[in-house]
């Protein structure tokens, strides 16, 4: 069978490039007798028809050839042959519309790779185990009779996670016999308790806890289950108590690689369970005051991933960040520790951020926490504000052939977009940050995207700076025209910067012009321009449609105008998002756009069902026709607490239940996205339980 790969018209079946005219060459290459050609080959399986774990129509048919070229004795790489194929059948690991066909193709050829459980060679017989596992429940009876005379304890821990891994009830004797092994087959039976919800005795997780400190990790094909570190993925899976048992047990070794790994089990049990942050604060308390500078450093990753109830161990972060700027934490690890540990004060409101903040400031360098200033501005400090105008004086003064490249401004001189940051804290500070309105000037050019809001913030005392935000209108800067608006009442610098942008084009200036929509009537004569725009079909950009359509209608007072607009960018698949948005401001008007909006509730994406659902609402909609489709957008969402407030503001108090059992599951909500989705998570917590207790009084 194995030409059987040029009889194939591979140029029909779709590969990740399109028709995998390439698979009979990778496949030769794979039954190469040269090593490097053949590694070669399956370095081209990956990239083509196992493309970051993407199977396609073309992968169905090249299993039979891989799976008889895994099972012949000389092939080079046969136990990595026998992982992905493994790896294909497991859909956790392997995705795309094609892996059901996939897997039903290894799992009908499977009966041919039962020789590889008695190969001389130990990693394939690692990894046979687990391919046949993979590829089904039938064959568990060849694992356990393998498993009853296995030698090696490789071999062994991947035959007991293959025999356990379709059974609902394992043997608890089987998996407590098995901690007692060499390693690593007690890490393997630590998952396999872990997986089976099995409940663990004081002497099971003592044993596990010892499987955790062995002092390396088990690297063998069952990569989801058990690669990385144990404590760690073991926090994830584990019930509860006995996580609080694992930590317990951990904290009393005296290897600082356990309470290293306890550490590291806390963070990413904080990271999927709401209630570990509090259940577990005294463990993280203990290990914040490890005497082990790793320890420590990880204990504190593990207090920034507590959210909120970080708060409860914030006596000694603080002690911590104090340490920011000393020499005592010259090393990267401490010194980000200090930094990490800093970062949690500013989230937490906590004041104690100051004092390591202005240290680390006097050294030079900007503190990282200063990226939170954004989502978390600190209370107006006249200190704070006298440093932070002369860090901008130092970041405006530096010569640009002088300044560090981003990537060593992120790991030596502090973030990379300080001078944005810094300007956005003035902007959130509003009149009191009045007296930097000169800095905030010089700084122009590094924060063109905030510094212009920054002023208009401050108000009157930003009046000198109107002059110099008047030429920069002239040169199309949108941002710069609306804050002469907003401190002088005079549109036409912005109308002027509309009008450049319209004649230049720019892309990718939507928010500027959604920005400048806010002056309503003043921006009247923009009508014909935008008309005209508008009227132009090459110009696709549904955002910046959206956005010119909605400055029409502010512009004209009728809501008649943007309505076209928005029907066509409703029927397209890109930028109905935008429109949800500006429809939910124009309804009443618009009742034609129902169609469109309901297609956008019950089939986009998380982010536009809040504004489509307001639209339809505002439309007339009842609020009970919405819940199920805005309750579904919690769930799915990165914490934006749009779809509750809407939920408050219809009074949707069938929704009720819902936002109950969102707000008090254990299992996070938000679970992606950037570092930060626990602290997102805790404050979408706090709006789903403010929401409850307003629909129910």
């Amino acid at each position: 069978m194995i030409k059987g790969w040029d009889a194939i018209d591979w140029a029909d079946y779709e590969g990740a490039y399109g028709p995998a005219t390439e698979t009979p060459d990778i496949l030769r290459a794979i039954a190469s007798t040269d090593p490097q050609t053949a590694a070669d080959g399956r370095f081209e399986f990956y990239s083509s028809l196992h493309h970051q774990g993407t199977v396609y129509p073309a992968t169905v048919l090249a299993v039979p050839f891989l799976v008889e070229l895994a099972g012949r004795p000389g092939v080079h790489g046969r136990a990595e042959l026998l992982s992905t194929i493994g790896q294909l059948c497991d859909p956790d690991q392997t995705n795309g519309e094609a892996q059901p066909s996939v897997h039903a193709a290894v799992a009908a050829l499977s009966d041919t790779l039962l020789p590889g459980l008695d190969d001389p060679d130990p990693q394939v017989r690692e990894a046979t185990a687990y391919a046949l596992a993979r590829s089904g429940p039938h064959h568990a009876a060849a694992l356990r009779t393998r498993w009853a005379v296995e030698p090696t304890p490789t071999v062994r821990a991947s035959l007991l996670l293959g025999m356990v891994l379709h059974e609902t009830a394992p043997s608890a004797d089987l998996l407590r016999a098995a901690l007692a092994e060499p390693f690593p087959v007690p890490q393997a039976a630590a998952f396999a308790f872990a997986r089976a919800g099995l409940p663990m005795g004081a002497d099971d997780v003592k044993a596990v806890a010892a499987a955790c400190d062995h002092g390396e990790f088990w690297r063998g094909p069952w990569q989801e289950e058990v690669a990385g570190q144990p404590p760690r993925d073991l926090a994830r899976l584990l019930d509860a108590d006995s996580v609080a048992a694992l930590t317990d047990a951990l904290l009393a070794r005296s290897a600082p690689s356990a309470r290293h790994g306890a550490a590291v089990g806390l963070e990413h049990r904080f990271r999927v369970s709401r209630s570990a942050s509090t259940a577990l604060m005294d463990q993280l308390a203990r290990l914040l005051a490890d005497p082990d500078n790793k320890v420590r450093a990880a204990a504190v990753d593990a207090a920034d991933a507590a959210g909120f109830s970080a708060a409860a161990v914030a006596d000694r972060l603080a002690t911590i960040a104090g340490d920011a700027a000393t020499a005592a934490t010259a090393d990267e690890r401490g010194r980000w520790a200090a930094e990490t540990a800093l970062t949690v004060l500013v989230r937490l409101g906590d004041p104690r951020w100051k004092e390591p903040a202005m240290a680390v400031w006097s050294t030079g360098r900007d503190p990282y926490a200063v990226d939170l200033f954004e989502d978390h501005p600190p209370a107006f400090d006249q200190d704070v504000l006298a440093m932070v105008r002369r860090r901008l004086t130092v970041h405006c003064t530096t010569p640009r052939n002088e300044r560090h490249s981003l990537l060593t401004a992120a790991t030596a001189d502090g973030p990379p977009n300080a001078p944005i940051d810094l300007v956005q804290l003035l902007h959130t500070w509003g009149p009191a940050a009045s007296d930097a309105v000169p800095e905030i000037l010089a700084a122009y050019e590094h924060a063109s995207g905030v510094a212009a809001g920054a002023l208009a913030a401050i108000g009157p005392a930003a009046l000198p700076a109107v002059p110099a935000l008047r030429d920069r209108a002239v040169d199309g800067d949108i941002r710069a025209g609306h804050a002469v608006w907003r401190l002088t009442g005079d549109a036409a610098p912005l109308v002027g910067a509309v009008v450049t942008h319209l004649t230049r084009y720019r892309h990718g200036l939507a928010w500027d012009l959604r920005l400048a929509a806010d002056a309503g009537t003043d921006l009247a004569p923009l009508v014909p321009h935008l008309r005209a725009w508008l009227a132009d079909t090459t110009r696709t950009d549904p955002h910046e449609r959206i956005a010119l359509a909605e400055m029409l209608w502010r512009a004209t007072g009728d809501p008649a105008q943007a309505l076209p607009t928005v029907a066509a960018v409703l029927d397209s698949d890109r930028g109905s998002d935008a429109a949800a948005r500006l429809a939910a401001a124009l309804a009443p008007a618009g009742a034609n756009l129902a169609p469109g909006l309901w297609h956008l509730l019950t089939s986009g994406n998380w982010w536009s069902k809040p504004d489509a659902a307001r639209a339809l609402w505002r439309l007339g909609t009842p609020p009970g026709e919405l819940v199920e489709a805005l309750l579904a957008a919690i769930a799915k969402s990165d914490g934006r607490p749009d779809a509750v407030t809407l939920l408050v503001d219809m009074r949707a108090v069938t929704a009720v239940p819902g936002l109950v059992e969102l707000a008090e599951r254990d299992e996070r909500v938000v679970r992606h996205g950037n570092a930060d989705y626990v602290w997102r998570d805790d404050t979408l917590r706090r709006h789903l339980r403010t929401a409850v207790t307003v629909l129910t009084t």
